[in-house]
């Protein structure tokens, strides 16, 4: 895809994806969601520049979603209310096969890439423009810890909690305090979230990556 056509595409998609969950009603606030990998699958999908393959599978006896992005970029989406106040705590597991090929750092908008992503999406203020996301991921470049702003929008901060190749191949399960990490991050104090997504994407590096995610939930510690 012609260079001139993805930022803006991908900018929209991303800026959208924000925004999509800014009416979401009261009644679908809840403390103790879980989400199976069965649940996870049947989100629906918001492609960016192509679409990554979502398949149900088993890894090492465990069912997971697997992640075949080449070239692409969707993400599985799901809109719902999570109070973070009762329920601070994101906890998953993904394992990366394969890192999308960058030539640049993920800063720039040409390596804006990650082989496994995670998002929550908040609002920031009262107009339903005012919404933003911290994306937990799997960074190729970008030391572990290392946080920046998304190279399309300052609305999205990107978050490296695994870097490299070392751990490919190997489970990694997490457990995070979403609340106190979109304070320290983005510096927004917020009660709740309005979505969960997953993405595995490759397009502006126009190479491939995969991934596999299992189950996701929040709970109280």
């Amino acid at each position: 895809m012609p260079q001139a056509i993805v930022p803006n595409k991908k900018l929209i998609s991303l800026a959208a994806l924000c925004l999509s969950s800014a009416a979401i009603a009261s009644s679908s606030i809840t403390n103790d969601p879980y989400f199976s990998v069965d649940a996870i699958s049947q989100w629906p999908q918001r492609v960016f520049a192509g679409d990554t393959g979502y398949t149900v599978t088993a890894v090492d006896g465990s069912p997971a979603i697997a992640a075949d992005s080449h070239r692409s970029a969707s993400a599985l989406f799901k809109e719902i209310v999570i109070d973070i106040e009762a329920t601070p705590y994101l906890n998953w597991s993904w394992r990366t096969e394969r890192l999308p090929d960058t030539t640049v750092d993920e800063t720039d908008k040409n390596g804006d890439d990650y082989a496994a992503r995670l998002y929550v999406v908040f609002k920031t203020g009262v107009g339903f423009w005012n919404t933003a996301s911290l994306n937990y991921v799997w960074s190729a470049r970008q030391q572990q810890g290392n946080h920046w702003s998304n190279a399309y929008t300052p609305k999205v901060t990107m978050l490296a909690i695994e870097s490299g190749k070392s751990q490919l191949g190997q489970w990694r399960r997490y457990k995070r305090n979403v609340a106190a990490d979109i304070k320290r991050f983005t510096g927004k104090t917020v009660d709740s979230i309005k979505g969960v997504a997953i993405m595995t994407d490759s397009d502006n590096s126009q190479s491939s990556a995969k991934a596999y995610y299992g189950d996701i939930w929040f709970s109280a510690n």
